[in-house]
């Protein structure tokens, strides 16, 4: 454990004066690592009943550990001093013997999330891997990425500039592993997305057939490329689009994950006791009109726009569950999951502000609620081709009403409610990779075939396909790919081009664009994008 120590503050002296002090006190069991931290308090400040609400410095703290046989304490590395630093401590019980670091990262979501205790455990996990076994195998990499995007729309002009450095530290020792990985990013366009954040900071452990992963992850379910269909446990990232595909706008959850194997079976289980929302942009972001329009037409008349702030309550009843069953066999993958959680973006109720006939806006009210989704995926190897299948049932998303019956529903002086609709998915898609190439196309349906509440303002149907082009040239230094998705009945569209050069194995830049176009009368999903197509140009220097 960690044990926090209070340095008397009547005996004027140094931190390891203090240690030496009270070495037998400290003693660590045999094979034990012992991590202390060095509060630089008079004792007596330790015993006050209020000491729970407290907070310490960094700056008044030493944060130290010795291996069991060591005679003297060592500085904890400087990647966990700044994880440490970003804390708050808290401790509880009778007297000082345990501590738990409590998540208060710069977390610069619009909803002001916490990691809570789920973090902080894991995070203590990489210390506890000294102790159970004496060899341990420890890991650090990390990026330093700028990257620069700039319009090519109707206003040019620069869409993001972001700068992050990212660093990842593993542990190994025996069945165990450890994990973690911490960004630092500055952003001179979005201001909401520059801070500190943590990507994933997790404990594994497996024994024969079972194993288990608790702490801050990612979770990477279905078959399908760069579409949600099974893949709904990790919330997505929607603060950036410029050079970005679809994996790295994941955002790690917190939970556990438990799996067992048998010899062509495997069961996954999931308990995520804290919801983790999808992260939207702030004010000053050039996303933040695509997700919060300034004024809405209401009947005709064009209101101002206000939006009330709703987070959900981080309880454990609160708390989403998963469950994924796959078969291993020599003509396919197969696999079916179930997945009872909430919507990651909150739908919006519409109230008028004002008496009718006065009225001087319209309140968005962020509501979340519970969803349940069922699916299966299968991938099936045919000579040099592979198939790809998913399908998903989700039941409780709520889809805006069509806006006449909206702007009725307003105009009655009620508030509107999204209705509620079932969700029914489905994919085929076939892969080729004949030498250094990588060809994909997808064929994707997206329904709502329940219309017993209702109709909606999207189409009760959608479908698209999606192509994805990619080749290696001059020995794999230079890399070039395509993707680009059609949607059938609006007839909008998304896609992306890029080359990356590599320098050397370290150094490699990139140039890209991403473009997005309105459909038929400017609908579609991907329409309010469009003023956002942009070229961009990447940096990254990897060690």
């Amino acid at each position: 454990m960690l044990v926090p120590v209070p340095v008397n503050g009547n005996k004027r002296g140094t931190a390891g004066t203090f240690l030496r002090t009270y070495r037998n006190y400290l003693l660590p069991a045999e094979g034990a690592v012992q991590v202390i931290a060095v509060f630089k308090y008079p004792y007596s400040f330790f015993r006050q009943e209020s000491y729970n609400a407290h907070n310490y410095s960094i700056a008044e703290t030493e944060i130290l550990y010795r291996i069991c046989g060591d005679s003297f304490f060592k500085p904890v590395p400087v990647l966990f001093q700044v994880l440490v630093a970003s804390q708050k401590y808290f401790f509880w019980g009778d007297n000082l013997h345990a501590c738990s670091f409590v998540s208060n990262m710069l977390d610069y979501s619009n909803n002001s999330m916490k990691f809570e205790k789920i973090f902080g455990l894991s995070i203590f996990c990489f210390f506890i891997l000294f102790s159970l076994q004496a060899q341990v195998e420890v890991e650090f990499h990390g990026s330093v990425e700028t990257l620069q995007a700039v319009s090519f729309s109707k206003d040019p002009g620069l869409t993001d500039s972001r700068n992050a450095f990212t660093g990842e530290i593993g542990a190994f020792a025996g069945a165990a592993s450890a994990f973690v990985s911490l960004s630092a990013e500055y952003n001179g366009v979005s201001p909401d997305r520059s801070g500190f954040s943590l990507g994933e900071a997790w404990l594994d452990w497996g024994a024969g057939a079972f194993s288990f992963r608790l702490g801050r992850q990612l979770v990477s379910w279905g078959a399908a490329d760069g579409l949600i269909l099974t893949d709904v446990v990790c919330p997505q990232n929607l603060t950036a689009y410029a050079g970005l595909d679809f994996e790295g706008s994941r955002l790690a959850v917190d939970g556990l994950r438990l799996r067992h194997s048998f010899q062509t079976l495997a069961i996954e289980a999931l308990w995520l006791p804290l919801f983790s929302p999808a992260r939207l942009p702030g004010e000053h972001n050039p996303l933040y009109a695509v997700f919060y329009p300034s004024s809405a037409d209401v009947g005709g008349a064009a209101l101002p726009v206000s939006i009330q702030d709703k987070t959900l309550p981080l309880t454990i009843s609160n708390g989403e569950y998963g469950l994924r069953l796959s078969w291993y066999t020599s003509l396919a993958d197969l696999s079916v999951m179930g997945f009872y959680g909430w919507n990651d973006i909150a739908f919006m109720e519409k109230k008028l502000t004002g008496t009718l006939p006065a009225v001087t806006g319209l309140e968005l009210l962020p509501e979340y609620e519970r969803t349940i989704t069922a699916g299966a995926d299968a991938s099936i190897p045919i000579g040099d081709f592979l198939l790809r299948l998913e399908t998903a049932w989700t039941g409780g998303g709520r889809y805006e009403r069509p806006l006449e019956e909206t702007a009725a529903i307003l105009s009655g002086g009620q508030t509107e409610r999204p209705v509620e609709k079932q969700n029914l998915k489905l994919l085929a898609g076939i892969d080729w990779n004949p030498s250094a190439w990588n060809l994909s196309v997808q064929y994707y349906e997206d329904m709502l075939p329940d219309a017993s509440s209702g109709g909606t303002e999207r189409p009760w149907r959608k479908n698209g396909v999606s192509l994805r082009i990619a080749r290696s040239f001059f020995r794999e230094t230079v890399k070039c790919s395509a993707w680009y998705y059609l949607d059938l009945i609006d007839f909008d569209s998304a896609g992306s081009v890029s080359a990356e050069y590599a320098l050397t194995d370290a150094l490699g830049l990139s140039l890209g664009s991403d473009f997005f176009s309105g459909g038929i009368d400017d609908r579609g999903s991907y329409a309010p994008y469009k003023d956002l197509s942009c070229f961009w140009f990447r940096g990254i220097f990897r060690f």
